[in-house]
């Protein structure tokens, strides 16, 4: 304890002559003063210069986003330029590989007009789909759309072929996914496609 009082006093006996020099007396207020308002400021302007700094980084971040729909705007317009300058022939032949809906009859007419003549249909069926969705009228259509189907027909070798023919022909985009063949005495040949159609939607 007598320890700490004399190193206390000699604490005092150092730091006394700077208090009492007049000088320090007389500006001793104003440094403290300014040493205040330098912390009020900091701590007031804290809020202020942290909500600029976001707003920056907002700003940055907006204006890269109307970059990019600048830029894909200007891609459309092109798209749309190129488009328009296609003939209606060609327009009508996309239509056709890829149809703007999921034309189901076409479809169908399509498939029934592949087998060739001498060959039978004994089934075809579509996978159900949704023909009408009111919740993207308005949107623009840029999503392949896909309709499975089932195509069997019963004939010789040669009309099978002749049917894997026509789907390479089809005017209308068609991929086959699976395909067998069997054979039984005394029967046709049985031939079933599994396959794909396409709609943008």
């Amino acid at each position: 304890m007598a320890k700490t009082a004399i190193q206390y006093s000699r604490y005092y006996t150092y730091i006394r002559p700077v208090i009492e020099n007049p000088i320090v007396k007389s500006f001793a207020p104003y440094i403290f003063s300014l040493i205040t308002i330098a912390v009020m400021l900091v701590f007031a302007l804290k809020p202020t210069i942290s909500t600029i700094l976001n707003l920056q980084k907002t700003l940055n971040q907006n204006t890269e986003v109307l970059k990019q729909l600048e830029n894909k705007s200007k891609t459309l317009t092109e798209a749309k330029n190129n488009l328009d300058a296609l003939g209606a022939k060609t327009r009508e032949k996309i239509d056709t590989a890829i149809p703007p809906k999921p034309a189901v009859t076409s479809l169908l007419y399509s498939l029934q007009n592949l087998t060739p003549t001498g060959a039978t249909v004994s089934a075809l069926e579509v996978q159900p789909i949704t023909i009408f969705d009111a919740s993207n009228v308005n949107q623009p259509k840029t999503t392949l759309g896909e309709i499975d189907f089932t195509y069997n027909i019963e004939g010789d070798f040669n009309q099978a072929l002749t049917v894997l023919d026509n789907f390479n022909k089809s005017q209308s985009i068609l991929t086959i996914t699976n395909l067998s063949l069997s054979k039984q005495p005394d029967k046709p040949l049985f031939v079933s496609i599994s396959g794909k159609s396409y709609y943008l939607k």
